[in-house]
This record gives C-alpha cells, structure tokens and sequence, in this order.
C-alpha cells in the first residue's frame, strides 16, 4: 500500500513540474516587412521572446509570351528565400492578451529574370533586400491556442528611403 501512496506522490509531483498557466511556444503565418513573411514560430520566454520566420516561394519562371507594346528590360519571374528574426519585450501580459515591443529585421534572398529583348531566355539577377524595425505589437488570444497579433512597428529598408509605420499580423498556434 505504501508503494502505491508513494508512486502516486511521486506522480502528481511530477505532473506539478510540468504544469504550466500560459501556453509559451507557437507556430503560424506572419506577414510584415520588418518580421518577415511566411511560417513562424514565436517563443515567450521568461526574460528572453523572439520570433522567427520562413518562406521560400517562386513565381513566374517560365519564359512569359510578349506582346509588341512590351517596354524593355523587363522583369518576369521571381525566386525567394524570406528569412525574419525579431526580439519580443514583453511590456503588459494578461490573460486575454499580450502587449510588447518587437524588434528586429528580415532578409530576403531574391532572384529576379529580366528580359533585354523579345528573343532573350532571361538572365537571374541578385535583387536581394532587407529590412528593420522597432515598435508596439499587441497579441490578442482568442482561445488558450489560437492568437491573432498585430504590430505597428516604424521601418527602415535596404535602400534606406523607407521609414514609416508598415503594420504587420500573424495567426499563430500555441502548443507548449
């Protein structure tokens, strides 16, 4: 009997170590110049958040039909590798929703077919790009699992013409 008392204890202890009240590691779709665009996992973490994102996407690689009033060099066809990186600050966290201070960049590795002239098979040219950002994002659960963010973060990008607020959302998944 006192096995079995013990083993109990000993059970519910270790459901207690991993109990937890906040669900902290999801998975999603994220879209933002300065967080990236594509798959993303989100982590929050006890002094330390981040974000990462993915996508790899192409389009438009086959040789295109120009017509006479094409305007040349053109461009048609697109490879990318989308690559984002983002420090999350926790600033106010309630049950319902989150407020942070996100901050980071992407980068994206592209490749783009530019036509000189109507018999042309297109050459790839480099036209990678990159951006940062800094600013407010709020996380708002609309179940245990499921949370929808939006992030308003002030942007810089790879020619450095670019600074404005471009807004940013996600759906993500928690799991863990």
């Amino acid at each position: 009997m006192f096995k079995k008392i013990l083993f109990i204890a000993i059970l519910f202890g270790i459901t207690q170590l991993m109990a937890f009240d906040k669900y902290s590691t999801a998975m999603g779709l994220h879209f933002g110049t300065s967080s990236g665009n594509g798959y993303s996992i989100r982590h929050w973490g006890k002094g330390f958040s981040y974000q990462a994102t993915f996508a790899a996407y192409t389009s438009n690689n086959d040789k295109p039909d120009f017509d006479n009033y094409t305007i040349f060099p053109r461009t048609y066809g697109r490879r990318t590798v989308s690559l984002g990186l983002n420090y999350l600050l926790p600033l106010l966290e309630t049950k319902d929703y989150n407020f942070y201070l996100m901050m980071g960049g992407s980068y994206a590795f592209r490749y783009k077919r530019i036509f000189e002239d109507i018999n042309d098979s297109g050459t790839w040219k480099e036209a990678d790009k990159w951006t940062m950002g800094i600013g407010p994002g709020f996380e708002f659960a609309f179940s245990d699992r499921f949370h929808v963010s939006v992030e308003l973060p002030m942007t810089v990008n790879h020619r450095q013409d670019l600074s404005m607020t471009i807004p940013a959302a996600g759906v993500y998944y928690y799991f863990k």
